[in-house]
């Protein structure tokens, strides 16, 4: 819990609304219903923050449509050469996301996604779930990306101990092209 705290505090500062944006200053590129005339019609990205907490993430995500992206992403908590003694959560999913902004990369999207987690110790198990995102295309090769979401795992039996459902969380950088 102590771990999540600082990344749940750096959500809710880049959720906060930004006076600069009301006064016109790069209004265009921070309203999420404008389009940048450059906006990317692809983005990788990556987790700088959780490097902090031993959590590391990538996505790929390309542009399908106006509103409409696909991609894949991984992640992994946990390194046995930092000193932790149980094997590293590992995740990876394929998802769709939704912005319905009309926009790709700008705005909020809202996301389905399906893949495999393997938690420390045990075997991977299958998963479907969803997230809800919020994306700011600054440039054609700048993304800034924010999100929250969970998973179901499916297989798990009643008498397994541990959690069934997952949580995720995303603060990412993104280079567009």
């Amino acid at each position: 819990m102590t771990r999540l705290l600082p990344a749940l505090l750096a959500l809710a500062i880049l959720a906060l609304p930004r006076p600069s944006a009301a006064q016109g200053i790069l209004g265009g590129i921070m309203d999420p219903g404008v389009a940048t005339s450059g906006a990317p019609n692809q983005v990788l990205s990556f987790n700088p923050f959780g490097m902090a907490m031993a959590f590391y993430n990538a996505e790929y995500e390309a542009r399908i449509g106006d509103a409409l992206t696909a991609g894949a992403g991984a992640s992994r908590r946990g390194w046995y050469l930092f000193g932790e003694g149980e094997s590293p959560r590992l995740n990876g999913d394929v998802f769709v996301r939704y912005y319905p902004g009309g926009s790709a990369f700008n705005g909020i999207a809202l996301g389905l996604k399906v893949g495999g987690t393997r938690l420390p110790n045990e075997r991977t198990l299958p998963g479907i779930g969803f997230d809800i995102n919020h994306s700011y295309a600054m440039t054609d090769h700048f993304v800034l990306s924010s999100g929250l979401g969970m998973k179901r795992l499916i297989g798990r039996q009643q008498a397994d101990y541990g959690q069934d459902v997952i949580t995720t969380l995303r603060l990412n950088v993104g280079i567009g092209f």
